[in-house]
């Protein structure tokens, strides 16, 4: 599935993901919005997550996520070292979600990826 067969399919708009590019490499990023439309769509459900923390404000969390009979599971995390907003839980928690669901729909076989997943997939203005 390409970018075009997955906006066609759900419904995206052009505002909802963008190509980026790093040298020869180039990735599709979708936003967090876009990928919430995708699992309710697909009906995808996600199971109470492991939270791990420490005490230096690092939080990951450990879930999984289930499309019809496939269950997959992942994690999201978030740290000073890689969040540049202090609300860790609520980061840690869109990346788990949104990396169980492109798991779950093949979108990372693609060059798909989440907005979320890191800082460097912003969008560039």
């Amino acid at each position: 599935m390409n970018i075009k067969e997955l906006a066609k399919k759900y419904s995206l708009s052009k505002s909802d993901f963008w190509e980026l590019k790093r040298g020869t490499i180039s990735r599709w990023i979708i936003t967090h919005d876009a990928v919430e439309k995708i699992a309710y769509t697909e009906g995808i459900t996600f199971s109470m997550p492991q939270i791990i923390r420490d005490n230096n404000s690092n939080v990951a969390m450990l879930g999984q996520g289930t499309l019809k009979e496939r269950t997959e599971w992942s994690t999201g995390e978030a740290s000073p070292n890689n969040c540049k907003n202090p609300y860790f839980f609520a980061m840690a928690e869109k990346r788990l979600k949104d990396r169980l669901t492109l798991k779950l729909i093949n979108a990372y076989q693609y060059g798909i990826y989440s907005d979320v997943e890191a800082d460097a997939f912003k969008r560039q203005s």
